[in-house]
């Protein structure tokens, strides 16, 4: 059954009688007319819920008649009539063909294979659709048609992903390839020289030795740091500190650190544009000096003569920003046209270290461009094949006021050694982390896991505390969470984070939780001498935390107050609480009675501070926060049970030597009194 719009949406079908019965002429059973209108409504629903419409071409006339869902497909309004040459107008003029062999093929077999053409709407915009059909009769054509454009568009996004992750894949097994290269061969160099120490060689060889040993781990530590870098990087998760720095000075420090390098190639190396009074800005100083040192290396590695000039000036300036240009210029080999455009792709970077006479330089300017993308800058080069190349880097800077990025106190004098706590629970590195910051005249108390850092910063004063994240007992997340709950000055101790997990979302941890720098691992003894030295510019000096005291001043005033009994009583309540309550506190903190707990914790550091002061007060003080916070960790109650129990026999050493008639008074107490009363708290 088809419908001719052209004919006002009537049906072609021979005429049938309005009641039904048999047409004269042919003697078919007839359909009544009202029957015959409420099945072509329901087939015009039925398809334009399906969006597929009908066609119907007569060889003969070559009038076309189409269905509305048709109409709506190309955008015609349903009342005009068509014809074949209408209908050719509307495919595509490559497509026409496919339409001419599709006709000829349904006349030919009598049927119309399924077949993919793209049609333009009244609107210009480009279809697809697919159509089918047969003969209808000998003079007839009949069939369906259906857009098939998003599934197409699917299709099309499923190869290209496909495609992608071939390449991908590829480019991967390359990547793999190049690092492997790369990370056996300083490693090739550590074995064999390590080889050579074992047999005790004479003490000039020996330095030599340990020299090239140093210079092979070096070397194999930068190579995995670019790969960590990279990866970071390339999920646009990289996490950048914002803190004041003086970027000149870091550009300066940066040349310096080159200058052995170039003098050794005779390249004179030079920079402009720092003189004058310090440039402190805010962001991420570590970062930064990775893209200047990728850039100023390159420039060396590929100049075999001539000169690198860095110069730094401010390109512009919006309200509360500055952007710095830093241009790195050289004498090299240059660049061809042909590799500058691919230099900053990061998996064609691997793939012509092979090849880096042609301008290749591995890693690093992948790994730059993309750090300066993420500070909101940008970086671009200019070269000129054997004359030399211009790297332009363009960063934003949020303009600091801050006095202390200069590497003094405001009075201008340097501050001294620290006192550092390092709580690491690898006994390696703990010994030579300790080491070598003693070496540098700091005082370093090392502790293995996290519960005994908290623990030692709840009764002793430290200037700096370095936090190794993964840890027993109590790890860094949680012991920095708690130090910073505590009350000042121990909560405002400046913590630095040590991990070898350094993803985002860890280092994210890390800060929320509230520490103040981060230092990746494997450490490197400079970077870590250096991060303790900016930290120690920074550092707030704190008054030493007093040890355990009791105050004999207000038990003479309890008992010019109440007498000796009463006072009796009231020392025997605090000696009974500081063993009852911490009980009462783990439990409900094992129990996740988190209210119960921080009222228990409150209430027992209440009753200390009423007679003294005590490092177990200070860490109640920290755990009713976190109570009410609903997390505390677990670990903490063994250190409040073991600090109660210290001060549980402090007490009782502070007993026996008062008069003999307090003495005399608190023994006379019978602790069970106390039993109905403290389970009622």
């Amino acid at each position: 059954m088809t419908v001719n719009m052209a004919d006002g949406g009537k049906s072609v079908l021979p005429p049938r009688a309005e009641c039904g019965g048999r047409d004269e002429r042919t003697g078919a059973e007839t359909i009544p007319e009202n029957q015959l209108s409420e099945e072509n409504r329901l087939l015009t629903m039925a398809e334009a819920d399906a969006g597929i419409g009908h066609w119907r071409i007569n060889l003969v006339t070559h009038d076309v008649s189409w269905s509305p869902t048709l109409y709506a497909m190309v955008g015609i309004a349903p009342d005009r009539a068509l014809t074949r040459d209408d209908l050719s107008a509307f495919f595509l003029p490559d497509d026409r063909p496919i339409v001419d062999a599709a006709g000829d093929q349904v006349e030919q077999t009598g049927i119309l294979q399924p077949t993919r053409l793209r049609m333009v709407r009244a609107d210009g915009r480009i279809i697809y659709v697919v159509t089918s059909g047969r003969m209808d009769g000998r003079n007839a054509m009949f069939g369906i048609m259906r857009e098939v454009t998003q599934e197409v568009e699917a299709e099309r996004a499923l190869i290209l992903a496909r495609d992608q992750a071939k390449a991908a894949e590829r480019a991967y097994a390359d990547f793999i390839a190049v690092i492997s290269n790369e990370i056996r061969t300083p490693m090739t160099g550590i074995l064999a020289t390590i080889d050579l120490l074992r047999a005790d060689p004479a003490d000039g060889q020996r330095s030599h030795l340990l020299e090239s040993l140093s210079q092979s781990a070096c070397t194999l530590t930068a190579v995995l740091d670019d790969m960590l870098d990279l990866s970071r990087v390339g999920t646009g998760r990289m996490v950048l500190e914002s803190r004041p720095f003086d970027l000149k000075a870091l550009i300066r420090t940066t040349v310096d650190l080159f200058q052995s390098t170039a003098q050794n190639k005779a390249l004179h190396l030079d920079a402009h544009g720092l003189d004058g009074a310090p440039a402190i800005v805010h962001g991420d100083s570590a970062r930064v000096q990775q893209i200047f040192s990728n850039l100023i290396g390159n420039a060396i590695k590929y100049t075999e003569t001539g000169r690198i000039s860095i110069s730094a000036s401010i390109s512009r300036s919006e309200p509360g920003t500055d952007y710095w240009m830093v241009v790195v210029q050289d004498s090299g080999i240059g660049i061809g046209q042909e590799a500058l455009g691919r230099i900053f792709s990061r998996y064609e970077q691997v793939d012509a270290a092979r090849a880096r006479l042609e301008g290749r330089s591995g890693l690093g300017l992948a790994i730059s461009q993309q750090l300066a993308e993420a500070m909101g800058g940008s970086i671009a080069v200019s070269s000129d094949p054997g004359r030399g190349s211009t790297f332009s880097i363009e960063l934003p800077f949020a303009i600091s006021m801050s006095p202390t990025a200069s590497g003094q106190h405001t009075d201008g004098q340097p501050l001294g050694p620290l006192r550092i706590l390092l709580a690491e629970d690898n006994p390696v590195n703990r010994r030579l982390m300790s080491a070598l910051l003693t070496r540098q005249g700091h005082e370093v108390v090392a502790v293995e896991d996290g519960l005994k850092a908290l623990s030692a910063t709840t009764g002793q004063r430290f200037d700096l505390i370095l936090m190794d994240m993964q840890m027993p007992e109590l790890d860094g997340l949680a012991a920095t969470r708690a130090i910073r709950a505590l009350d000042p000055p121990a909560s405002q101790t400046p913590i630095l984070a040590i991990s070898a997990d350094g993803q985002p979302e860890r280092r994210r941890a890390y800060f929320e939780a509230g520490i103040d720098s981060f230092l990746p691992k494997p450490i490197v003894s400079s970077q870590l001498l250096d991060m303790v030295e900016k930290m120690r510019r920074g550092a707030i000096s704190q008054a030493e935390q007093p040890a355990d005291h009791f105050n004999r001043e207000r038990l003479n005033w309890l008992v010019e107050q109440a007498g000796f009994e009463e006072a009796g009583v009231l020392m025997k309540m605090l000696l009974f609480d500081v063993t009852d309550r911490p009980v009462r506190i783990a439990a409900a903190i094992r129990a996740t009675a988190w209210d119960l707990a921080a009222a228990e914790a409150e209430a027992l550091r209440a009753l200390l501070d009423n007679f003294g002061n005590f490092a177990l007060s200070r860490l109640l003080a920290s755990i009713a926060r976190q109570c009410s916070q609903r997390a505390c960790p677990p670990a903490i109650i063994g250190d409040m049970v073991a600090q109660a129990a210290a001060l549980s026999e402090f007490l009782r050493h502070q007993i026996g030597g008062m008069p003999k008639p307090i003495a005399r008074a608190i023994d006379n107490v019978v602790e069970t009194d106390f039993t109905p009363r403290s389970q009622e708290g």
